[in-house]
């Protein structure tokens, strides 16, 4: 029985067999030492995924080709002088971008076969698995940067360097392609006994081990740790916000709370299943019926996973007044209407007196908290040094 490709197989190395050693199902398993798995069909499974699938896939590829593109058109067109937040913000949509541009390719793959050929196999594979890592590395680096701005704005100012930045951004980078070396290096095309093709990782007698490895990987560098370190910095975040009580309290911690919880309910799930996948590998627990269960979970929390890339960007983005406002510019711009001479080109330092007096009604924003924490900063090292 032929096999359909996904993401999730290809990410976490769930390969599939065209050989008759292996099981039959959607996602392929190893339990070659227990008969009553080697029994185990799938094919409402599949059938459900060649429906659910494709349309999940399409509706992230709009979604996300939308949101993403208008994020990185208002950063190019209409933020000049970019803070380090915003630059990462900006790296995030690219990687969304080419996280969703995947998705297309997947969703003919999982309704049909393999149209694509062997040179696209590999190059779609590994775009998603750059992408799928850098997306969460960014969103790491903005909540690093928005930690250090407001909770060690006086101690880690001259650390926190543009060049620095740009260090970290280019090993995000460094390390998201080093992780999709497995893609680069066993992804190819399968020719099924129908004769149609497939594209998936084949490890050859090591299946099983890379399999467990790489999830194991996908669950600690994709969900857990940036989870604990995102709940560390908002916490710290959320006490100074508590402690100097500026205005917009209320509303910059439900932004704080907002980004951790939309995080774990997009994630927690996929990264659950995943396990329970690991376990069920191990023959710790299970038999034919959960394994159903669990694939048929495994296909519904991906896609919720996958979605991170178009809400996410927009949560960041409008956490920020200063993104507002440039979107507000842009979107007049667009509609053609008339703003004042110098708007969209005004330096982000540079506010006008109602605009300085709407930035400290507002403080609507960990940035604007942030900004406020850095120049506080600077001045008393000003007068220190005086």
């Amino acid at each position: 029985m032929s096999s359909t490709a996904s993401p999730l197989a290809l990410n976490t190395s769930t390969t599939h067999s065209a050989t008759s050693e292996n099981s039959s199902s959607f996602y392929d398993y190893d339990y070659l030492d227990d008969v009553t798995f080697l029994l185990c069909r799938k094919d409402e499974v599949m059938s459900f995924g060649q429906v659910f699938l494709p349309v999940i896939y399409s509706l992230i590829f709009v979604l996300g080709l939308g949101g993403n593109l208008l994020l990185l058109v208002v950063l190019l067109r209409c933020v000049l002088r970019r803070r380090m937040t915003e630059v990462y913000l900006l790296n995030l949509a690219i990687s969304n971008l080419l996280f969703v541009v995947t998705m297309p390719f997947w969703a003919v793959s999982v309704a049909w076969h393999w149209v694509f050929g062997s040179f696209l196999c590999k190059v779609v594979s590994t775009l998603y698995t750059i992408n799928f890592y850098s997306g969460i590395f960014f969103i790491s680096c903005m909540n690093l940067d928005k930690y250090l701005e407001i909770v060690h704005a006086q101690s880690f100012h001259r650390l926190r360097t543009r060049s620095r930045s740009l260090l970290l951004t280019a090993l995000v980078w460094v390390t998201a392609l080093a992780i999709s070396i497995p893609d680069m290096v066993f992804v190819q095309v399968h020719e099924s006994p129908r004769g149609m093709w497939h594209c998936y990782a084949d490890f050859g007698g090591h299946g099983t081990v890379w399999k467990l490895y790489l999830r194991f990987q996908q669950n600690l560098l994709g969900f857990l740790f940036p989870l604990l370190a995102m709940i560390f910095f908002y916490s710290r975040i959320g006490c100074i916000l508590v402690r100097l009580r500026p205005p917009g309290q209320g509303r910059a911690l439900r932004i704080a709370a907002a980004l951790v919880v939309a995080f774990f309910l997009l994630w927690f799930p996929y990264s659950l299943t995943l396990f329970l996948h690991s376990l069920l590998d191990l023959q710790v627990f299970g038999n034919c019926k959960i394994s159903q269960s669990l694939d048929y979970t495994l296909q519904v929390t991906e896609s919720l996973a996958f979605f991170h890339c178009c809400c996410t960007p927009i949560l960041y983005a409008f956490s920020s007044r200063r993104f507002r406002q440039y979107l507000k510019v842009f979107l007049a711009a667009v509609l053609g209407q008339h703003q004042a001479p110098g708007t969209a080109q005004a330096p982000a330092s540079s506010y006008s007196e109602s605009s300085r007096f709407t930035a400290q009604e507002e403080m609507a924003s960990m940035n604007d908290l942030g900004e406020r924490q850095a120049d506080g900063s600077l001045n008393k090292g000003d007068m220190e040094n005086s």
